[in-house]
């Protein structure tokens, strides 16, 4: 009797594993919202009016807004580029903020980083979408994986933008340069290991003009997607406005300092993150349009609780706000996934669309919601911007008809199988 053979373990994949793809669109998304929020304690430092200090927190807005044309015209015949130019720039806008104090300048850092932005967006979740193009579920899960990078970046920018500009002025900003760096070096190490399957799947889209209208047509009249760009549009209205007046008025009503203030954004933080992370479960179990629902029904109620001089008020307002946050962030992108995977042959536009509905509520938050707070005060604007967000959610129905994600009758086969749990 012979003894048996030796199991021989098969070679290592060449190719970076999907937990790696997700490390890094995660680490993009959470660098390029760290920047967006790190200066909201900051901002009210320069002393400029209500109005003024709006402007400048939707001057980001703006420019994505403008460049997402652009970008949506390319984003599907590239894989991670537009990811590593968006982490380029972001870096060139960040050294701005860190060795200039000017009203002008910081203007102009904060329109550029609106280009970086919707490139890095619309890259990052294209590359997630393509890494899980057969498994509607994983890529629920996968999409509110990465969307906790958003809901971090947005939670704990303030916090550390306050407590390192206490230390020193420029050191918010050095340190955040040093995140983009380093993500950037590991998106350009993504590049080099992708599958062949998703590198094939970007040579392989060449559209003309005439083909790209056609898609983004094709999109814009496609209820499930405009009702749920209005629930990002929402969503994110009501926390870029709470961005750009709250700190002012914990500044008068209190008398928090920038440190302070910054504080007070981690007791969003947590439940923002345990939102966004049981949002991929919860859509796949219950429907991705009823937890987006639900997240906006609880986020614009605990906007509009009140009174908002009571301390204890505002701190439960606070948390509530979070997770609704969370569960609207962390499901809409992959509703939107899976409408434009079985509807819209898989497109990339649909993320630069959903850049646009998340940038256009950080245009309307900061310069309504400033306009509101000083004409009625802090209460009455977070009334009347809560409750219409309420009043809107009940839209989110037309999305009732579409399957759960296990019910989609596709066969469902990880992009790379095998790869996942390798090391990088």
């Amino acid at each position: 009797m012979s003894p048996p053979s030796p199991q021989i373990s098969p070679p290592p994949s060449p190719y970076a594993s999907q937990n790696f793809s997700l490390l890094v669109v995660w680490f993009a998304l959470f660098c390029d919202y760290c920047l967006l929020t790190l200066a909201v304690p900051i901002f009210p430092q320069l002393e400029k009016s209500e109005f003024e200090t709006g402007v400048l927190f939707a001057m980001k807005a703006m420019t994505q807004i403008l460049s997402a044309p652009i970008v949506a015209r390319h984003v599907d015949s590239y894989n991670l580029e537009p990811l590593m130019l968006g982490l380029f720039v972001e870096a060139l806008s960040t050294v701005v903020f860190a060795f200039t104090k000017s009203y002008g300048a910081w203007c102009f850092a904060r329109a550029i980083s609106g280009i970086s932005s919707s490139c890095i967006i619309s890259s990052g979740f294209l590359h997630v979408q393509r890494r899980f193009a057969n498994d509607p579920e994983g890529m629920g899960q996968s999409m509110s994986l990465v969307a906790t990078g958003i809901i971090m970046g947005v939670t704990f920018g303030p916090p550390l933008g306050g407590l390192l500009y206490g230390i020193s002025e420029p050191l918010p900003f050095l340190f955040l340069i040093c995140l983009i760096c380093l993500c950037a070096l590991l998106t350009y190490m993504l590049s080099l290991r992708l599958p062949p399957d998703i590198t094939d799947k970007a040579d392989s889209v060449k559209e003309t003009n005439e083909e790209f209208k056609s898609k983004l047509k094709k999109l814009l009249y496609d209820p499930n997607i405009t009702i749920t760009l209005l629930s990002l549009f929402c969503a994110n209205a009501a926390i870029s406005c709470l961005e750009a007046t709250f700190g002012l008025y914990m500044d008068k009503q209190f008398g928090f300092t920038v440190e302070q203030i910054g504080m007070l954004y981690i007791i969003g933080a947590v439940p923002s993150v345990i939102g966004s992370k049981i949002a991929g479960d919860l859509g796949n179990k219950h429907g991705r349009w009823k937890v987006v629902w639900v997240g906006m029904v609880m986020q614009g109620g605990f906007y509009a609780l009140g009174p908002k001089d009571n301390f204890p008020v505002e701190i439960t307002s606070l948390i509530g706000l979070g997770l609704g946050m969370g569960l609207v962030d962390g499901c809409a992108p992959a509703l939107l996934a899976q409408r434009a995977g079985s509807h819209h042959d898989g497109t990339g536009i649909v993320y630069t669309l959903n850049t646009m509905a998340v940038q256009g509520g950080f245009v309307f938050g900061p310069l309504v919601g400033s306009a509101i707070m000083q004409g009625m005060g802090f209460g009455k604007m977070s009334a009347v911007l809560g409750l219409a967000m309420v009043a809107v959610s009940p839209l989110m129905i037309v999305n009732r008809n579409m399957p759960l994600p296990g019910e989609e009758g596709v066969e469902f086969s990880k992009v790379g199988d095998g790869e996942i749990d390798e090391e990088l």
